[in-house]
């Protein structure tokens, strides 16, 4: 009967640690012409490193869109495939710049997560997920590489200076977010971002940096023929920081 209770519990923590996981993307934060490079799509938790397998949780969300731009402007496809806890594709720089890499996922069916740490109830959620690649010493990078919502790195930041990052919702600053900033050998910072929709961080430790904000809407609605009363938009921002 233990053992059954503590199954029972074990698949209620992981449909809530599901429905609490992100998506995000990691890349290396430099390239070179020519020279081919691996994205990852990911599904978990980054503050725990926690990865959801592909034939587990993570084909809950794994009907997203994924694609870059590459400094001039140009839209690249790019074609994945499954890994044991990620999806890989790989893609080779024609040029110097900055490469954004983007995603989002607006797929996920409507469901009931009144018993999740949410707690929010019948919602649809959206992900968005953003990297980006340094190639050469160009720093060019097309303007309009955004999703609906977007969590943006200042170009400008000078090396040794905090980091500022800046959430735009359709373009547009979104003051007053909560902004979480993680790194695996730090603790977990909470930011709020300023009428700019802006926060600003420093970084210690070198590494990869995870950065979440999600926005919650009372606006009830239907998709594919299912109600629900909550909408929440998800974006992720990764970058390696020296």
């Amino acid at each position: 009967m233990k053992r059954l209770a503590f199954i029972f519990l074990s698949i209620l923590l992981g449909t809530a640690y599901a429905k609490a996981d992100s998506l995000w993307i990691e890349a290396e934060a430099t390239g070179q012409v020519g020279k081919s490079q691996i994205i990852k799509v990911i599904f978990g938790s980054y503050n725990q490193y926690r990865l959801q397998k592909i034939d587990g949780e993570f084909q809950e969300v794994k009907d997203f869109t994924c694609w870059m731009i590459s400094p001039k402007g140009k839209y690249i496809a790019l074609q994945f495939s499954p890994k044991e806890t990620a999806y890989e594709a790989s893609f080779t720089p024609a040029e110097q710049g900055v490469y954004v890499v983007l995603l989002e996922n607006k797929q996920r069916k409507v469901e009931d997560w009144s018993k999740s740490t949410s707690k929010i109830g019948i919602a649809k959620q959206h992900y968005y997920a953003r990297t980006s690649i340094q190639v050469g010493n160009d720093k060019t990078i097309a303007q309009e590489s955004l999703t609906d919502l977007t969590i943006l790195k200042d170009p400008e930041n000078q090396p040794g200076a905090d980091i500022i990052l800046q959430v735009l919702l359709h373009g547009k600053p979104v003051p007053n977010a909560t902004l979480f900033m993680r790194h695996p050998e730090m603790q977990e910072q909470k930011l709020t971002t300023d009428q700019d929709g802006k926060v600003s961080f420093h970084n210690p430790k070198p590494g990869r940096y995870f950065a979440l904000v999600t926005l919650k809407f009372e606006t009830p609605g239907t998709y594919k023929g299912v109600h629900y009363d909550v909408f929440r938009e998800k974006a992720t921002l990764t970058m390696v920081l020296n």
